[in-house]
């Protein structure tokens, strides 16, 4: 339902948020107020390096971390099962298969924590190690074999994942033979005769309209489901509901065991989300996914019972290949579920693991390692490195600090030099990999500290800070995403009403008087004064209220000639939203007073 605002909860909601902005100034700015003139997952472990080749992964014995655990600590990767012509590697969740511009995946270089390294490259260096060491660490005698990817999994997802090797792409022949073993294993993958089978938690006990699926057995679903670009195309997926469980309660109303459900899913095709869209249409959702998952349910596996915030609760157990030519016998590989997994269903819901594990041994699910697998290491490239040290100099830890929450909004605190999101201006093309060194933008720290996607009603420049407004692109409702748009819409409308106040605080360079006019004594006036836009092109419709409310001169410098510089602060509130409006207003040769550091339009 679209959301309003008065002007009454306008002015106090943006005069709280100044407050708090105001209370983050430096000292030496707060002094000035009070002037005569004028009455703010990964934990880091302790890396140890893997000596053997091979390890032994159990879960039987679970510690206190289990939550958090994966079978790739150490930067480590386990091998599953490998051939001449593929390898199958066990993918922990929060980590991608490979960078895009989908993934977001330099989060974590961004936050100053240890870079983001995609399955692609884990796994390549992962066998380099494994073979190195198997020779006696003649490192300089192996060179390091590239890899393809066959399939992919969602970041928050884990399993089994299916790669082959790809040689130096400089020899023609070597190429040639890539394509064909690349191609011939992504049609055996996708052949009616193969097999992938999937874990996943959901919520619900397994009943829809009084249907128990838990009795159906293998049941089809068939829906169309739409791709990355909209166009629909048919889908089908296989469900297995093996158990469930009502929500129970204790006698003063606290959950001691949430409704849920485990739940096989064999996907016929490898649509967008395929799995998870079909789910959630049986309104049984998957527990952590954000994109067609429940927000309530999923705030409250986060909050209450310690789900990650980037795991989505779905596990490729079994993947079984059919002979092809170039896996004459096939391929059947099962990857144990995963600690956090099985730690859920240990604390919150016993007598569904109890009740399910029967059929999950009969459908090949392990639920701990059956035999010892290859572990090599991987290795964080030189340069992400460097990156990541900056950002720890910066202190720039990569979290949002929330200001203000609602049922449909939220305030957060932008600080300076991070931008509000990716776009064409974020990095040029000639260094496309610039963007990697960028910090993670505000969007992403909302998502990641809300748990929920969010829209941007408004833009700061990267190197202003303040309130930054966003709308909630997901809510509890069954339309949700109809739901989101129209909250967006509201709070956009809302902004650029006439009744919305955005008051600025800005530090500018000057005395307070310019042309011998005293600004400080001016009190409010409004500057209507045409801007440029992106293109050069002037717009006439540009209108700010200004107030110069202090002064000073700073304490003299090395280099300063007589006096140190002087700095005026200045509120202002624009009536329009155009191309940098306050900063072309306050540089302009009628006020005459630059904002301090801006590189564009300051002295």
């Amino acid at each position: 339902m679209p959301i309003m605002f008065n002007t009454a909860t306008t002015i106090m909601l943006l005069m709280s948020l100044l407050t708090v902005l105001l209370l983050s100034m430096p000292t030496f700015v707060r002094s000035l107020l009070h002037s005569p003139v004028s009455s703010r997952y990964l934990r880091n472990r302790n890396r140890n390096h893997a000596q053997t080749t091979k390890v032994y992964i159990s879960t039987k014995e679970m510690s206190e971390d289990a939550i958090n655990s994966s079978p790739t600590d150490n930067r480590t990767v386990t091998i599953l099962q490998r051939g001449p012509k593929h390898i199958v590697a066990w993918k922990p969740p929060a980590v991608v298969c490979h960078h895009s511009g989908w993934t977001g995946s330099r989060a974590k270089l961004k936050r100053g924590e240890e870079p983001e390294i995609p399955m692609l490259q884990r796994v390549r260096d992962a066998l380099h190690d494994i073979d190195t060491r198997s020779v006696g660490g003649e490192e300089q005698q192996l060179p390091v074999r590239k890899v393809n990817l066959i399939h992919r999994l969602d970041r928050g997802a884990s399993g089994a994942l299916l790669l082959t090797y790809a040689d130096d792409a400089d020899d023609e022949s070597v190429t040639s033979n890539k394509s064909s073993t690349t191609a011939t294993l992504i049609d055996a993958l996708q052949s009616p005769d193969s097999i992938k089978t999937y874990v996943a938690l959901v919520r619900g006990e397994g009943i829809l309209r009084g249907e128990d699926f838990k009795k159906k057995g293998w049941f089809e679903v068939s829906r169309p489901i739409k791709d990355e670009s909209g166009v629909e195309k048919d889908a089908t997926t296989l469900f297995n509901f093996i158990a469930g469980q009502p929500e129970s309660s204790d006698d003063n109303g606290v959950i001691t065991r949430p409704r849920m459900s485990i739940v096989l899913a064999r996907p016929m095709q490898g649509r967008w989300h395929q799995i998870r869209r079909h789910l959630n249409g049986i309104s049984h959702p998957i527990l952590g996914d954000t994109t067609h998952g429940h927000s309530k349910t999923n705030r409250a596996w986060k909050e209450t019972r310690n789900l990650p915030g980037e795991r989505i609760c779905l596990h490729l157990a079994r993947m079984q290949i059919p002979p092809n030519d170039e896996i004459p016998n096939g391929l059947d590989v099962s990857c144990p579920l995963m600690d956090d997994m099985l730690e859920m269903l240990r604390v919150y819901a016993p007598d569904i693991l109890e009740n399910a594990q029967p059929k999950l041994k009969e459908e090949g699910v392990l639920l701990d390692a059956d035999r010892e697998y290859e572990v090599g290491q991987y290795t964080i490239p030189e340069e992400l490195l460097e990156v990541q040290l900056k950002n720890q100099m910066l202190n720039d830890d990569g979290k949002a600090e929330i200001l203000l929450r609602g049922s449909n909004f939220v305030v957060a605190d932008k600080p300076p030099a991070v931008v509000a999101h990716h776009s064409s201006w974020t990095y040029t093309r000639s260094d496309p990999r610039g963007r990697w060194k960028e910090p993670t933008p505000m969007l992403q720290r909302v998502r990641d500290a809300t748990g929920k996607r969010v829209n941007l009603i408004h833009r700061l420049d990267r190197g202003a800070s303040g309130a930054l407004l966003f709308a909630f692109a997901q809510d509890e409702s069954e339309n949700s995403e109809r739901a989101s748009c129209s909250t967006t819409k509201a709070l956009i409308d809302s902004m650029q009403s006439k009744d919305a106040t955005k008051t600025y605080l800005a530090l500018c360079d000057g005395d307070g008087s310019w042309n011998d006019v005293d600004y400080l004594n001016k009190g409010w006036f409004t500057f209507n004064n045409p801007v440029q836009d992106e293109n050069g092109k002037y717009i006439d419709d540009c209108r700010t209220d200004f107030q110069f409310i202090a002064s000073k001169t700073m304490p003299l410098k090395e280099g300063d000639a007589d006096e140190g510089r002087k700095i005026t602060i200045v509120l202002a509130r624009p009536h329009t939203g155009r191309y940098h409006q306050i900063r072309q207003h306050l540089s302009s040769g009628t006020l005459g007073h630059a904002i301090l550091g801006d590189s564009s339009h300051g002295r």
